[in-house]
């Protein structure tokens, strides 16, 4: 991606280079797997290609894309510092996805990079997503639902950094799952900031970056923890927990702080939507009393 490569600034494409400066066995993986003959081919969701920029024709790919059902629903979190650590992928699917083989990908991506004269036509723009780290392997990682839906499967890959190369303030993640063979159509993708923190160290799942907040206190518990839900005025929310096997436990409003007891030990997943739009989930691991 570079700013302000799109005059309107409404599409911002993910621009991968397969050689040069950007070079690397992510952005090699994902040239392959499209197999990009053209400059500039544009992947729109995996479904539509378009060769050569048409901002009209690509915003249209975009609006289709955006009214086809989605059934799968990907939350990321990450245990670590800006050396590394590990990755925790959630995958729910809500019903048989009729698609296969599927993979996962993600990579670790820095912006704010200024291009130097090795990028060419891009040279003295402000770089963002170039790919740092790829956690779920530069072609990706299988995945597969058998059912009973729905059904949830977690990845735990671990990934390393460079904190005298990378800048951890700079730091996002994106995530996919899409098919590995045929039209390589994108069942959900996933989206964050990796938080600025003084240590690099990230505990929680944000999903999206906003005004609105969710917090769990009592991680790990025996059984008894808060949910704590800031949402601004006019924004309403609801919060559901799902157990490791995607049914729903319990589902109420976002309201403030709200008390929860849980009888079962395991691991569960708390996933609040806002009327905003926004997805934030957590990560609650309930011990044996």
């Amino acid at each position: 991606m570079v700013n302000g490569y799109l005059a309107s600034g409404d599409i911002a494409p993910m621009i991968l280079f397969a050689n040069g400066p950007a070079g690397n066995a992510f952005n090699s993986g994902r040239d392959a797997l499209y197999n990009w003959l053209y400059t500039p081919t544009f992947q729109i969701d995996g479904i539509n290609q378009r060769i050569g920029w048409s901002q009209s024709i690509i915003q249209s790919y975009i609006n289709a894309r955006l009214s086809v059902p989605c059934y799968l629903d990907i939350s990321v979190s990450f245990d670590g510092n800006a050396s590394g650590g590990t990755a925790t992928y959630t995958l729910t699917a809500e019903q048989d996805l009729g698609a296969s083989p599927l993979k996962l990908y993600s990579a670790i991506v820095e912006s704010g990079d200024i291009a130097s004269s090795g990028y060419g036509y891009y040279a003295g723009q402000v770089m963002a997503w170039e790919p740092r780290a790829w956690p779920a392997g530069a072609t990706g990682t299988p995945v597969t639902f058998t059912g009973p839906y729905p059904q949830t499967i977690i990845i735990e890959k671990s990934y390393t950094l460079n904190p005298a190369i990378h800048t951890f303030d700079n730091l996002d993640v994106v995530s996919c799952v899409q098919l590995s063979t045929g039209n390589h159509e994108v069942m959900n993708a996933h989206f964050m900031d990796l938080p600025d923190t003084g240590t690099g160290i990230y505990e929680g799942a944000t999903g999206s970056v906003g005004s609105a907040d969710m917090s769990v206190s009592r991680n790990p518990s025996a059984g008894i923890f808060s949910i704590s839900a800031t949402l601004p005025a006019g924004i309403s929310g609801t919060i559901a927990i799902y157990d490791v096997n995607g049914r729903v436990v319990s589902e109420f409003d976002a309201d403030g702080t709200i008390p929860v007891a849980i009888e079962e030990t395991g691991v569960y997943f708390i996933h609040m939507v806002t009327s905003e739009g926004e997805m934030f989930t957590e990560r609650c691991t309930v011990i044996r009393r």
